[in-house]
């Protein structure tokens, strides 16, 4: 099987299990059918919607642009992250899904956007102070990761969607 086919396997997996969870828990849920650029799903509830992220995680960490989070400026090859940047997708939540080998072994990560953002920002700085600034082998790449120990407290944080629906 090919890396991407993989890849698109498992967010159609993590998809479909968040909105089997989503059911289960009294939300009407739906993906869309096409690409809609940073929503994957719309959940409904009560008259109120609520737009979703999902991004399902085999093994490893998940991969971000930090140029969609932060402003980075570069000096030659080095990195300079001024501050992050708010947009549209603050009022949405990120549903990292952790699939499982098994049935019943998923595990599910709810983040606020704005709070995923945080923590983008803060591993980027990081990375970068323990380098100097440049990236290793691609200094102008803006490439940067979350994994799951980064999202341990919102494990099972199914009360952020209490907030919005």
């Amino acid at each position: 099987m090919s890396r991407s086919f993989s890849t698109q396997l498992a967010g159609q997996i993590g998809e479909s299990l968040v909105v089997a969870e989503l059911g289960r828990r009294g939300i009407i849920a739906t993906a869309f059918a096409g690409n809609v650029p940073d929503i994957d799903l719309l959940a409904y509830r009560d008259g109120k919607t609520l737009a979703l992220q999902v991004k399902a995680i085999r093994s490893g960490s998940v991969s971000f642009d930090a140029k969609r989070y932060m402003q980075v400026e570069f000096d030659g090859d080095r990195q300079l992250v001024t501050e992050q940047t708010s947009g549209p997708n603050d009022a949405m939540i990120n549903v990292f899904i952790a699939i499982g080998q098994a049935q019943g072994d998923d595990r599910f990560y709810l983040i606020e956007h704005r709070q995923l953002r945080q923590i983008i920002y803060q591993n980027h700085r990081s990375w970068l102070a323990k380098h100097g600034g440049v990236r290793p082998k691609n200094p102008q790449s803006t490439h940067t990761a979350v994994s799951l120990t980064d999202l341990e407290e919102f494990y099972g944080n199914w009360q952020a969607l209490d907030i919005y629906l």
